[in-house]
């Protein structure tokens, strides 16, 4: 039996943040010092380099569960099964569900029995975990459904990656215009076609030097008490992603038997267009496929959805599926390389033919 994605479906909130939305924003340097470049050069070079044009947060009122339901609904619905027959759910997320006007993390009870009772599934035996493993979270949750199929423990999967990252700002700091919210989910099951499925997979995690590329801190205005902000080392998490993601990726096809130039489709993590540049050049150095053009095989979404995490992945996958995302078009016997880097530092890489 094989491994298959058999359908998927995404939400992505209505509420649409511009970048014009921070020209008013007082950015802080890190000792809470105010930066010198004016505001307007200091968004235009993040537009410049990073891509995101704007992004999405949820409405300030409510709670995570809404948005989280919304792309579990639409794959259901994709889906077109009961959904009692669903006898697994593993949602990815970072920060738990995050609750309106209130501090700190909300892990109980955790997001994917939060989710069950929201979709109204009764089937008792259908088991229901969260991941933490930063924005590979998804392709992690897609690998974990994969073993679990194989070994017969579950029939249909649905794997979630959840981010509601608007809630995790620190307004003083400058990266807060690169996260944004979103919710992609995939539901996998077992199909006795050999021509489709997940081929291959690998996964790195070094939580050495790197541990502190990504990680939670208050404000960079020491008036404000909040313990839980996002907070990120730019340089080292591009010096890591760069490196080790052509290397993950290497290790998935090496283990199928393959290489880059019989990929057509790259869906990479979302942090950057610049880090998305660097992937594609390392690995064609790393295959020495010199010339080789990446054109049409690297789908870009950033630009509107900002940098949505353990998101990302999957809801470019459904746009692409969909016909939603221009340019852009999955179809029978297209080999697909998913891969991500996050916290941790962590990162994964996924072969799959549709």
């Amino acid at each position: 039996m094989k491994t298959s994605i058999v359908a998927t479906g995404s939400a992505m909130p209505e509420r649409r943040i511009p970048n014009s939305y921070f020209l008013n924003r007082t950015f802080l340097n890190e000792d809470g010092s105010p930066m010198t470049k004016p505001v307007e050069e200091i968004v235009a070079k993040l537009e410049q380099i990073t891509g995101i044009r704007e992004r999405g947060y949820i409405p300030d009122e409510g709670d995570s569960v809404p948005l989280m339901a919304e792309a579990c609904e639409n794959t259901i619905a994709s889906w077109g099964q009961d959904r009692n027959q669903i006898d697994g759910i593993i949602v990815a997320h970072n920060a738990g569900n995050m609750l309106e006007g209130r501090q700190g993390f909300h892990t109980v009870p955790n997001m994917a029995a939060l989710l069950k009772h929201r979709l109204g599934i009764t089937n008792h035996a259908c088991f229901a975990y969260d991941i933490l493993f930063g924005c590979p979270g998804w392709i992690q949750g897609i690998i974990q459904a994969h073993q679990a199929l194989q070994t017969g423990d579950a029939t249909n999967v649905l794997v979630v990656g959840i981010e509601v990252a608007s809630r995790l700002l620190d307004p003083f700091d400058l990266d807060s215009m690169i996260l944004a919210d979103g919710c992609g989910a995939a539901m996998v099951s077992t199909t006795d076609r050999e021509e489709e499925g997940v081929i291959s997979y690998a996964t790195f995690s070094h939580a050495l030097d790197d541990i502190s590329c990504i990680y939670l801190d208050r404000s960079y205005n020491r008036e404000w008490t909040d313990p839980t902000l996002f907070k990120m080392n730019g340089k080292d998490v591009y010096k890591y992603a760069t490196v080790w993601v052509p290397q993950v990726i290497k290790k998935a096809l090496d283990k199928a038997g393959l290489d880059a130039s019989d990929v057509d489709l790259f869906l990479f993590h979302q942090a950057n267009a610049k880090m998305l540049h660097a992937f594609a050049n390392n690995l064609a150095q790393m295959y020495q496929l010199e010339g080789l053009s990446f054109d049409g095989k690297i789908p870009v979404t950033i630009q509107f959805t900002g940098n949505t995490s353990v998101a990302t992945v999957p809801t470019m996958l459904d746009l692409i599926l969909k016909e939603k995302l221009e340019g852009y078009r999955i179809t029978p016997g297209m080999t697909v390389v998913f891969a991500s880097v996050g916290a941790g530092m962590h990162c994964n890489a996924l072969v799959y033919r549709f």
